[in-house]
């Protein structure tokens, strides 16, 4: 891997001799691979994995894999059973946990596609709280409320929308996520795009960006309320820099959380705050930089959820929110796929039939499948080891397949040889 002049220069500076030839060889080798458990709708406790078991000491649900296998082809992937999230951005589960309190909060996650971050945090906060998840750039946005929908809890909303949208709509949150767009450089290993788009001044321009992004969306967090501000990448003018300036410019203080030492956690390499780093070839993830801040003034009162679902309904595009409507054909009534992936819905509406490997495959393909001569007519909720895939209309001799179109598997390929990546005690 050949990187920049400019940025080798400038990292090994910023590192150290010795932390930049250890993360100079960490680039080489290769990423590890992980997965978070969804506890909303298996039983994590007792999770089996097929590939590996090795938690990821930082995050509650989440475990390395030993090796990556082809989760295009793993229904349970497709139910939302887990999600396929880099290890390192699963710290915000550890974040949650320790300064997010036992109340239930209002959040917002500013930049939260694909929503690996978004699922995260939900999975670790208090019963009864509700997450906007935003995406201003639309093509993001749809493939966020995919995996918002599949996650299927919740006090969920999906909106596409620039932080300046939220500022007019005056929405005020107990905390917010700022993950922002950054120059990439933490995914160096994973994307040789990155390397190739990266420059100095692309460094100043993301800085500036950010800064803007986190001045348009302050207004929206109460006072004493916490920002979560994370990058992916490594200089400290996109990281310590900004953190110091919204600290400084905007108003806040920081915010310790407690780590092991055997996590390789490094903390910031310049200025004086509590900051995590994780850099490959010394913590087990890929690039990642995150410091906690709260918010000068008293104690303030964030919106209530029903004043924020009626500003977000007056003022911002919203395009996921729990159960959608069903579609009226006729006289028939078609479910969304919504419904039958949401922990919320009516367990005694639909009958259930479970279907095997490669029923599953084929429905996930949007083909049409029979079903056994005794599952029940009309429209049915499809399990795969009972847990629900989606609608179908059984016809008898077929199966209308009511799968999302988008959603489905393009490739026709089938591993000769799938093996269980999650499973557990039924």
């Amino acid at each position: 891997m050949t990187l920049p002049k400019d940025f080798e220069l400038y990292t090994r500076n910023l590192m150290g001799e010795k932390l930049y030839e250890a993360f100079n060889q960490g680039l080489s080798e290769e990423a590890p691979t992980s997965i978070r458990i969804n506890p909303f709708k298996v039983d994590a406790d007792n999770i089996i994995l097929g590939n590996g078991n090795e938690l990821v000491p930082w995050c509650k649900y989440g475990y390395y894999l030993s090796g990556r296998p082809p989760f295009t082809f793993d229904p349970m992937l497709h139910s939302g059973a887990y999600y396929v999230q880099e290890a390192s951005s699963m710290f915000i589960d550890h974040v949650v946990r320790q300064t997010f309190g036992s109340e239930p909060m209002n959040v917002l996650d500013l930049c939260a596609a694909p929503g690996g971050k978004s699922t995260c945090a939900m999975s670790a906060l208090p019963e009864g709280s509700m997450l906007f998840s935003n995406e201003p750039i639309r093509p993001r946005a749809m493939v966020l409320a995919e995996n918002i929908t599949k996650f299927g809890k919740d006090n969920m909303v999906v909106t596409n929308n620039y932080p300046a949208d939220y500022k007019k709509a005056k929405m005020v949150f107990d905390a917010i996520i700022a993950d922002v767009p950054c120059s990439g450089e933490g995914m160096f290993r994973k994307d040789e795009g990155a390397i190739a788009e990266w420059s100095t001044d692309n460094v100043e321009k993301c800085r500036n960006l950010q800064r803007e992004i986190v001045s348009d969306i302050w207004s929206c967090l109460k006072p004493g309320g916490i920002m979560v501000y994370s990058t992916c990448t490594f200089n400290a003018h996109e990281d310590e820099e900004n953190a110091e300036w919204i600290a400084k410019e905007l108003g806040a203080d920081f915010i310790e959380v407690e780590t092991a030492e055997e996590w390789n956690i490094t903390p910031a390499l310049c200025g004086n705050l509590p900051a995590y780093r994780f850099i490959p070839g010394i913590s087990k993830g890929e690039g990642l930089f995150m410091t906690i801040l709260r918010k000068h003034g008293d104690t303030g009162k964030a919106d209530s959820q029903r004043d924020l679902l009626k500003a977000a309904e007056k003022r911002l595009k919203i395009i996921a929110n729990g159960i959608k409507a069903p579609e009226i054909k006729g006289k028939q009534i078609i479910p969304d796929h919504s419904e039958a992936m949401s922990i919320m819905r009516d367990k005694a509406k639909y009958p259930t039939v479970d279907i095997d490997y490669a029923q599953a495959i084929a429905y996930l393909r949007h083909e049409a499948i029979t079903l056994d001569a005794a599952a029940p007519r009309g429209i049915v909720l499809l399990t795969y080891k009972d847990v629900p895939l989606g609608f179908a209309k059984n016809l008898g001799n077929r199966a209308n397949n009511l799968y999302p179109q988008e959603w489905r598997i393009k490739s026709t390929h089938i591993p000769a040889d799938f093996s269980d990546i999650i499973s557990w005690q039924r």
